[in-house]
């Protein structure tokens, strides 16, 4: 046995990240001391409590490189980690949409044909849901490239990022996949960030569901569910779903599984808070990376009012764990969404509206919209390559300070006069494009009713549209009858309410001219 230790991350063919200090941590026996060399540089540390930390000096981008340690004085190595390569290195974190599948991408046959890009590596987190459990995880575990057995089962949102920005920045470009379908945020947060309210009702919740469940019971009904789960049938049938079923072969898969061995909430789950933080992120940090790339809040909807201070202590979390309090953390908004199994797209738009929100007011974070993207039948859009390219053009622009245009259209400002509604929208480049009617997915309300729009003028930043209210609003407003024909009145009432792709589904069909869709909007205007 090697008498240094090192967290299973540190692997022949491994990726470090370039013009960063370094934090290379392990256990040694103490009062040891231990010497790392990584090709010219070396650095020594003393071994305290058996464990050792050392925060070495940051390195320039390169490919074969050797990494080394040793025992106190002695001349022959304890470990030797060789091929390594040193670039930029991110994290591919989140729930389904960022575990998605290569093999299930719309594009991956496409993929395959490509030249392969030898800058590219790659590396799966073991899903394990609690200590000690044993999976045989074939895929996971060790650093690979394109065309290694495990590429089609990696995120295909991550492997699409690195796949767009590598030839942008030159360097060696390495992606962590660290995901896991269905799994809410509060899964991914040390303890601390879920004591206090509102955020203190994940773990009310999870404690209320296993009071009085016996342990032992609630034991075997977990491991019968993990076999279930794990059995080679199961994972076989689960392609078929991932690849797309309509809601008539959902319903029969629903009707055919429905006696399937279930998994209790408890000790046990994946989804329980603060579970995946310690069997997942607290096995991979400290590491040093560039930067945080999230796809996740499906699984938060049932909060969906807190998720934006859900995703802020989330975000705080994982810079603490990873020792970088500005690490950048760039996200994607929720794809639209309608009915998929039993799960439906019930505050998908204020999930949006609250991504919205973090990516204005926490620094360092900035977000992608996928408003053209979603399928109202599957809550997994199947055009992954799209949301990687965004996510690298987002980088490009946020992180790496090219000037370049890389942001979604968003609302900048709105005026009202008689029945016409000016928007002005920031992030529209050249101009904003569309396909088939512009007016499609906005709604103009008031007192609570559709107003009719009759009218939409795109001018370059511009969206002006013209409405009439509806005729009910009309008469209840007035003592005389009014023509048919009147398109608008001065009310009392002159609240009106103009959203754009505010619902759980719809289909944006406006861009700015790097193909990036204008993000969901709910404003008040008033007279």
């Amino acid at each position: 046995m090697k008498r240094i230790q090192l967290p299973f991350i540190y692997q022949n063919h491994m990726m470090l990240q370039r013009e960063k200090e370094l934090l290379i941590c392990g256990t040694c026996l103490t009062g040891r001391t231990v010497k790392i060399q990584l090709d010219t540089t070396t650095e020594t540390v003393s071994v305290e409590k058996g464990q050792f930390c050392c925060h070495f000096p940051a390195q320039s981008a390169g490919v074969g490189k050797i990494l080394t340690f040793y025992v106190d004085h002695e001349n022959e190595p304890e470990i030797t980690i060789s091929d390594i390569s040193i670039g930029e290195l991110w994290l591919a974190a989140g729930q389904s949409n960022m575990e998605y599948f290569l093999r299930y991408d719309a594009h991956w046959n496409d993929t395959k044909k490509l030249p392969p890009n030898k800058n590219i590596r790659m590396f799966n987190m073991p899903q394990i849901a609690y200590e000690g459990q044993e999976r045989d995880l074939p895929d996971s575990g060790y650093w690979f490239e394109e065309g290694d057995k495990a590429w089609a089962v990696f995120s295909a949102p991550g492997y699409y990022f690195a796949r767009n920005i590598q030839p942008a920045l030159d360097v060696p470009v390495g992606i962590i996949g660290c995901n896991w379908g269905g799994t809410p945020a509060c899964a991914w947060m040390a303890e601390s960030y879920l004591e206090k309210e509102p955020l203190s009702i994940f773990v009310k919740e999870y404690l209320d569901s296993v009071q009085n469940k016996s342990e032992d019971a609630m034991n075997q009904e977990s491991m019968d569910a993990w076999a279930f789960e794990d059995s080679y049938h199961h994972q076989l049938e689960w392609r078929t779903m991932m690849y797309g079923l309509t809601l008539e072969e959902q319903a029969q898969w629903m009707e055919i599984h429905k006696a399937d061995p279930v998994l209790p909430l408890g000790p046990y789950h994946h989804y329980r808070p603060s579970g995946l933080y310690h069997t997942m992120i607290e096995k991979l940090a400290p590491f040093s990376l560039k930067g945080i790339l999230w796809y996740q809040g499906e699984s938060d909807s049932g909060h969906a009012e807190i998720y934006d201070q859900t995703m802020t202590s989330l975000i705080a979390c994982f810079r603490d764990a990873f020792a970088d309090s500005t690490l950048p953390f760039l996200f994607t908004q929720l794809a639209p969404f309608g009915v998929w199994l039993d799960c439906t797209g019930e505050n998908y738009e204020i999930i949006r509206e609250k991504q919205d929100y973090v990516s204005k007011h926490v620094p360092h974070t900035a977000m992608i919209s996928l408003m053209d993207l979603g399928m109202y039948e599957d809550i997994h859009p199947k055009h992954k390559r799209e949301v990687g390219r965004r996510l690298a053009l987002l980088a490009r622009g946020s992180v790496y300070g090219e000037s370049l245009l890389c942001e979604s259209p968003e609302l900048l400002s709105a005026t009202l006069e008689n029945c016409t509604i000016t928007l002005d929208f920031a992030h529209a480049g050249t101009g904003l494009i569309w396909e088939g009617t512009p007016e499609k997915e906005f709604r103009i309300t008031y007192q609570q009713q559709a107003c009719f729009i009759y009218g939409c003028y795109v001018n370059q930043s511009k969206i002006i549209l013209t409405f009439s209210l509806p005729k009910t609003a009309i008469y209840s407003n007035t003592a005389n009858s009014l023509p048919e024909s009147t398109p608008c009145f001065d009310a009392t009432d002159t609240t009106y309410e103009v959203s754009y792709c505010y619902q759980p589904y719809c289909s944006g069909n406006i861009w700015n001219n790097k193909k990036l869709p204008l993000k969901p909007f709910h404003v008040t205007l008033r007279f």
